[in-house]
């Protein structure tokens, strides 16, 4: 009888042996990394290994399992080692070898170092395609968890304080050894009867941490985290959770150029470090910066204008700047060069008071303060002092020059690519790739896995590049 479907036989024997070449086709984004990570210099890991032994697996295997994980949004070494055996493309990278999940998460915990530096080697790889350009880097943070919960976060009182409790519970814990020494043939059986009870061993290896913890406060209100000291609590999206702020530049290409992981919720500081960081990556130097206001401080418009370097960084009153339901406001204020002196909206004038030096911010300030406020019949909605007061940074003159700057034809067109080059980034590698929190704890470690999203992150355009060159 006539079949209408394809035969079926799963014990037909091939005529010739598979090959790994086969599993997958040709263009796949496995050959794109394959190709990369072949042409990397694992010398200094291969080193590291010794000829004793059972052999082990070479280091380009494992970089490349971790890597196309990363593209694919397998994070979890336990899934990784899953993927290796029943994914094809897993398994054309790992040439049919199946490390455990122990022996991938070992490799990606032991090799920091090694990672920043194949990060690099991809930038230029980039470079040599005629990628990642930096005319013009775009520079930007985003909020990843971190391993840790935040209810144990806490100051000196609160670790004190659970110290307190956890002291009463193994208290507890002994009392009631001690109340069943008498039955301890029905209750232990063959056991020696000197075995520690596992809750009492849970309890003391808690207070070891609550004690150490305790030892890395330095003052009452500083705070750290019992799981991942270096994670801190910082606010996103509304909510404060134990985050890291990671940080990163990319290029107009959207090739990211420098990133790395901090622990500092403000972003002011961190400038520098990226621009830094990414001539050093490229080899180029960088004049044009777009960055949002989170960035923006009068020492980096300072810094900025020192080296010869052109921002686009909107200062955070930027958007406020026509301020209409709030007439009073300083920006409706008008300072008078000529003579130093503010102009009112009442037209009454503001003259110089006083220098105000803000050792914290590190900032100097002018104050000026009205002369007629007692007798003005709009007092009570422009201060609830005797005397309205504005407060004149020393460098103005850099907020006033980076808003023309801004507000001109050319700054509005260029800082808006800045949404078409770093935003789309982070939202590829959190909610394409899903990678929404670390696996691993404590700062280096979690550099170490920004690092390999953010590798896979440009092989993944190199791969996409190629694709559009060979159509």
């Amino acid at each position: 009888m006539q079949s209408k479907f394809k035969p079926v036989n799963k014990s037909q024997l091939f005529i010739l042996p598979p090959s790994i070449e086969d599993f997958i086709p040709e263009g796949h984004l496995a050959r794109a990394i394959d190709e990369i990570v072949e042409a990397l210099d694992t010398k200094t890991i291969e080193d590291k290994y010794h000829f004793r032994g059972q052999k082990s697996y070479h280091p380009k295997i494992l970089i490349k399992a971790l890597i196309y994980g990363y593209s694919t949004g397998v994070f979890s070494g336990r899934k990784i080692a899953m993927k290796c055996e029943n994914d094809t493309a897993f398994m054309y990278l790992t040439a049919m070898y199946r490390p455990d999940f122990r022996t991938i998460n070992d490799f990606r915990k032991d090799y920091i170092g090694q990672f920043k530096s194949y990060f690099i080697d991809v930038v230029k790889v980039c470079q040599k395609l005629g990628m990642a350009k930096v005319g013009a880097i775009s520079i930007d943070g985003t909020k990843i968890s971190a391993n840790a919960s935040i209810k144990k976060t806490k100051d000196k009182v609160g670790y004190e304080k659970w110290l307190k409790a956890l002291d009463e519970q193994i208290n507890n814990i002994l009392l009631q050894v001690e109340q069943t020494e008498a039955q301890e043939d029905k209750t232990l059986g063959k056991k020696r009867g000197d075995e520690m009870p596992k809750e009492l061993q849970k309890k003391q290896r808690l207070k070891a941490k609550i004690q150490q913890a305790l030892i890395q406060l330095k003052d009452d209100e500083e705070t750290v985290n019992l799981t991942d000291a270096d994670a801190k609590k910082i606010k996103s999206k509304g909510l404060i959770k134990c985050n890291y702020n990671c940080q990163g530049a990319v290029s107009e290409d959207g090739i990211i150029v420098a990133a790395y992981v901090s622990n500092a919720a403000s972003d002011k500081e961190q400038l520098l470090p990226v621009i830094k960081q990414a001539e050093a990556n490229t080899g180029q130097e960088i004049k044009v910066i777009l960055a949002d206001s989170g960035y923006a401080s009068f020492d980096n418009y300072e810094d900025l204008e020192k080296q010869d370097r052109k921002g686009y960084i909107p200062d955070q009153d930027y958007e406020k700047k026509e301020l209409s339901d709030k007439p009073y406001h300083k920006s409706n204020f008008i300072y008078n060069p000529t003579n130093d002196t503010y102009c009112c909206p009442q037209k009454q004038v503001l003259l110089f008071d006083r220098i105000y030096k803000n050792k914290k911010r590190k900032r100097q300030s002018k104050i000026y303060k009205g002369t007629t406020c007692d007798k003005c019949p709009v007092k009570a909605l422009c201060t609830k002092g005797k005397a309205r007061t504005i407060e004149l940074e020393l460098r103005e003159a850099l907020k006033e020059q980076m808003r023309k700057r801004l507000d001109s034809p050319e700054g509005k067109a260029k800082y808006k690519t800045r949404m078409s080059t770093i935003e789309p980034v982070w939202g590829n590698l959190k909610f394409n790739k899903g990678f929404q929190s670390f696996r691993l704890r404590g700062k280096e470690k979690a550099n170490t896995e920004f690092i390999l999203l953010c590798i896979a992150h440009n092989i993944d355009k190199i791969h996409k590049e190629k694709a559009k060159k060979a159509a």
